[in-house]
């Protein structure tokens, strides 16, 4: 009987010696992943950036690199974490919660993934800045390019769908931008006729005459910025022309008034002798004729965008 207790405590001490040194391997934080690691865990995590709009790539590679580092010290900022690029357990914690914040780039955002965005956009020919970092108009008229020629919702913000398609390197890829019409311009300035004038306008329901081109342009598919008339009858890189006998479809004409040499003043030429303008005197958008006597002796110059 004596031996029995014996053996029955010794298998006890045993069982509870076993269950001790478990209890810390269950109870385990989950594995710290930084620059360097590979393996499921770093498939995982990075399939879930991914899911959020954090990456610059569209597949989990297992490994984790700069462009994995990158996204994880974005998606620590944008939830409140200490940004240090490691995916330790609290980050990890947030990032599989409910939580967990998407990337959404939009209008009056900055930083360095509004900045890597651009750059990626205008690989694909759809924006033609330099890369600022600052999410403004002609960012936001880009990526809304992008997703109409991507099959996307044109919100004009970039979210996970929208980086997704940007970066992705297989099949099916980014479609690149057409080339924009010229000729575009001018229908799509045409359309807008009968709408009403408004200082600062620029559309799609009331314009002011540089707002109208500035309007055209980009929906025709051009990266430009918001500029007076004066400042866009400047841009040297546009053709100039000064006989209106060579004007073409597009060209955007720039007007003085009688009483002062600034140009105040611009169209869009439409063909055949007449161009399409937001007029403040008249109130509206509406075609007028190049060789009336007001606009022929206050032309000065065409500018023929590229």
């Amino acid at each position: 009987m004596k031996k029995k207790t014996i053996r029955l405590i010794v298998l006890t001490v045993c069982v509870l010696t076993v269950l001790f040194a478990a209890a810390p391997m269950a109870m385990a934080a989950p594995s710290v992943m930084s620059l360097g690691s590979s393996g499921s865990d770093v498939t995982a995590l990075q399939n879930t950036l991914i899911s959020l709009g954090y990456c610059d790539f569209s597949a989990a590679t297992g490994y984790y690199g700069t462009l994995t580092k990158t996204a994880v010290i974005r998606f620590q900022r944008v939830n409140g974490l200490s940004a240090d690029g490691i995916a330790g357990p609290q980050t990890q914690s947030m990032l599989n919660s409910s939580s967990a914040k998407r990337l959404l780039l939009r209008e009056g955002s900055s930083g360095e993934a509004v900045q890597t965005l651009q750059l990626k956009l205008k690989a694909l020919g759809y924006f033609s800045g330099t890369g600022t970092g600052y999410y403004g108009a002609v960012t936001r008229a880009a990526v809304i390019a992008f997703q109409k020629a991507n099959g996307l919702s044109a919100d004009g913000i970039a979210g996970p769908a929208t980086r997704i398609k940007a970066f992705a390197s297989g099949s099916p890829a980014a479609q690149s931008a057409p080339a924009p019409s010229v000729s575009a311009v001018a229908d799509i300035a045409l359309a807008q006729q009968g709408k009403p004038y408004l200082l600062g306008g620029n559309g799609p329901d009331s314009f002011d005459c540089s707002g109208l081109a500035y309007y055209a342009m980009t929906q025709a598919g051009f990266s430009v910025s918001r500029y007076s008339a004066a400042t866009y009858s400047g841009i040297s890189s546009w053709t100039q022309i000064t006989d209106t006998s060579a004007l073409e479809k597009g060209d955007l004409i720039f007007f003085r008034s009688d009483t002062s040499s600034s140009i105040s003043h611009m169209g869009i030429y439409i063909g055949g002798g007449e161009f399409v303008h937001a007029s403040s005197g008249q109130g509206v958008v509406m075609v007028s004729s190049i060789s009336n006597s007001y606009w022929a002796r206050n032309f000065v110059l065409a500018r023929r965008i590229a």
